[in-house]
């Protein structure tokens, strides 16, 4: 379906491209398949194959398709490419080989064995998110994200050249994910959100991870209202969010693996009318002979 798609990269749908052998190249098969975030120039790098220990010569390959899939995402107006990766291992070095960035790195976290069920002293301010906590939400990952991540994830845009704002990442927003958020006074201190998948559910926090009782309030919450029916819970705790790890290991989390998030900025070709075309007028009096009189012609010489 994603070869036959006659649009790769419009709404979110998925380009592949697919490198074969020749009579010139001998590097093994292989393939890359990345896919566009829906609204936003941006798309993530989901698959890439031969597997690096099945043949020497699959770093080639990689090389190959990541420098194409770089070029066709820019000139398909696509300004960032992302992928997640181990941290540690071959295919991280060679993803910054081929100009990709490490701005962030991870700790996966998944749910060993449910916590006992209770309700905690602050249960009574977490409240299921709403399309109208867009705003507050926004303010949370400004407040809480460190400038070089919130830039590197385009959660900024120019408007009218003098000031930036934050727009709210959309895959966050509700229609996409639930989630739950912790408001007390009017104010909404801190959020979970969730999306499932056919192997999973995938946590995020936004919020201040020092505040144990407030992250265990939607943690435990969050889990009663999840109900993965078997589907194994994960949570991702990026490296300014470490304080988040003591909560998780206290509700039945092990951490599983070191992850790192990778970004690569695209040139994309932008077409502008030339307004002003600067004239040079050569004035010869033989042939090859060059004039040296620059006076202009209303001017006497």
């Amino acid at each position: 379906m994603a070869l036959g798609s006659p649009m790769p990269w419009y709404g979110s749908g998925a380009a592949t491209f697919i490198l074969r052998q020749t009579n010139d190249s001998q590097l093994p098969n292989g393939f890359v398949q990345a896919r566009k975030r829906l609204g936003r120039a941006e798309a993530e790098a989901c698959y890439i194959a031969p597997a690096l220990d099945v043949d020497p010569n699959a770093s080639h390959t990689w090389r190959a398709l990541l420098e194409h899939l770089v070029a066709h995402a820019g000139d398909f107006g696509i300004q960032r490419l992302y992928a997640c990766l181990p941290a540690q291992g071959e295919a991280s070095s060679l993803l910054a080989q081929c100009g990709f960035a490490p701005y962030v790195r991870e700790t996966l976290f998944r749910l060993r064995a449910w916590p006992e069920t209770y309700a905690t002293p602050l249960a009574s301010f977490v409240r299921p998110q709403r399309e109208s906590d867009s705003l507050a939400l926004q303010r949370l990952a400004d407040r809480f994200t460190p400038p070089v991540v919130l830039k590197s994830e385009g959660a900024y845009f120019k408007n009218h050249e003098t000031s930036h704002t934050l727009i709210f990442q959309n895959w966050w927003q509700p229609g996409h994910q639930e989630g739950l958020v912790f408001e007390r006074a009017g104010i909404v201190e801190a959020a979970l959100i969730w999306s499932r998948g056919k192997r999973g559910v995938w946590l995020r926090y936004l919020g201040n991870p020092m505040d144990r009782d407030i992250v265990e309030a939607l943690l435990r919450e969050g889990l009663t209202s999840i109900r993965a029916n078997g589907l194994p819970i994960y949570c991702s705790v990026r490296s300014y969010q470490s304080a988040l790890g003591a909560s998780l290991h206290a509700l039945g989390f092990e951490d599983l693996t070191e992850l790192t998030r990778f970004v690569k900025h695209t040139t994309v070709s932008i077409q502008e009318p030339a307004t002003n075309k600067t004239r040079l007028l050569i004035e010869t009096t033989f042939p090859g002979v060059i004039s040296t009189d620059m006076t202009p012609p209303d001017q006497p010489s």
